[in-house]
């Protein structure tokens, strides 16, 4: 497969196979992107609210605008072309193809889910709908997208999320955090049920994809041959570990062994506390850590980068350009993935051949 955008892709995959296998093929992975051009006008989000929808979900419209992006981007090291015709901008999207209520907000563009569950012994059950508007209009971009995107670009599946945190937009975050007491078994069914429909979502979206393209993709930006997806629970900041291994941690665990390969999105210092149970999970192959807005630089955490990766995992982290190789210096590289972007393209080239010289590799 190759990629109108990205000249060396099959080395690239190769790459990303060989961090995927614990080995390193001649240098750690390294993402860098710059820009060629500055934003199209014609891409400026809308301010009104039913264009603002329409702006995200008219293949007419998405679709053109995801190949502008990709063209207007320099695509440097292990940085692949990468779109979803189902923006990133509305996260956590399988809360939409539920049946929540989900609007998208002008100003902000994004998305946001109202719960749907009220009272737990009156809920609908969690289930596929395939008639549910969000989840049709979903298939159709993936389509539409897919077949434009061809050997251009890799085109990646929704911000589906799935678990814990799908759940606690069906309920409300708040109410959900009562309900592990006084609605234990209640909350155990809804995750079971999710879970059960996000299977169908993550294998619909990438059926469509794959007429079109090979390979698996999604927000974070890593590319595998096999099944993969990123996988998440940020609302696990507002429990102990215990209830999170109780309540959440089974779902995690299908996931993980539903599809081949998955990195946990570990957002914020809140979410430390639950590191060793994610450790602890066989089939789980990497996590992403995010210090979270305001934060320390990345360089400030290395303790705990050093523990994820002496817990067997893999590490894909976004940087900042400056502490590229500080970071490959420190951390095993065979086992990370940085990812970071330049102001322009000579640096990001500049960037790429400081990273081969420390490992004896061509630019």
């Amino acid at each position: 497969m190759d990629l109108l955008y990205k000249e060396d892709w099959p080395r690239v995959r190769q790459r990303y196979e060989a961090w995927w296998a614990g080995e390193m093929l001649d240098r750690p992975i390294v993402q860098v992107t710059a820009p060629l051009s500055g934003p199209d006008p014609q891409d400026v989000a809308p301010t009104d609210p039913d264009e603002l929808l329409q702006w995200f979900t008219d293949p007419a419209l998405a679709i053109p605008r995801l190949e502008r992006t990709v063209a207007r981007t320099y695509w440097g090291g292990d940085a692949f072309p990468l779109a979803f015709p189902l923006s990133t901008g509305l996260p956590a999207i399988e809360a939409a193809y539920l049946g929540c209520p989900y609007e998208v907000v002008p100003g902000s563009d994004t998305g946001w889910a109202a719960p749907l569950i009220d009272d737990w012994k009156t809920r609908p059950r969690i289930e596929v709908d395939p008639d549910n508007w969000w989840w049709r209009t979903t298939q159709e971009l993936l389509a539409q997208g897919s077949e434009a995107g061809a050997g251009k670009y890799v085109v990646g599946i929704p911000d589906i999320q799935g678990g814990g945190e799908i759940v606690a937009l069906l309920r409300g975050t708040e109410r959900l955090a009562m309900d592990l007491l006084d609605h234990s078994e209640m909350v155990k069914q809804a995750c079971a049920e999710e879970i059960q429909a996000w299977c169908v979502y993550y294998d619909t979206s990438f059926e469509i994809i794959h007429q079109f393209q090979e390979g698996y993709a999604d927000w974070i930006g890593i590319w595998s041959d096999v099944p993969y997806v990123s996988v998440e629970n940020d609302f696990s900041i507002m429990i102990s570990p215990p209830m999170f291994e109780e309540f959440f941690v089974p779902a995690l665990r299908l996931q993980t062994e539903f599809v081949d390969r998955t990195i946990y999105h570990l957002d914020g210092p809140g979410a430390i506390r639950h590191l060793d149970v994610l450790l602890a999970l066989p089939e789980l192959d990497g996590i992403q850590w995010v210090p979270g807005a305001g934060a320390a630089s990345m360089r400030e955490w290395l303790d705990l980068l050093k523990r994820i990766q002496a817990g067997g995992k893999r590490l894909q982290l976004g940087v900042r350009p400056g502490e590229v190789t500080h970071l490959l210096s420190e951390l095993d590289p065979q086992s990370v993935i940085l990812s970071t972007s330049c102001p322009s393209v000579d640096e990001a080239d500049a960037l790429m051949e400081e990273v081969s010289r420390m490992f004896g590799a061509r630019s």
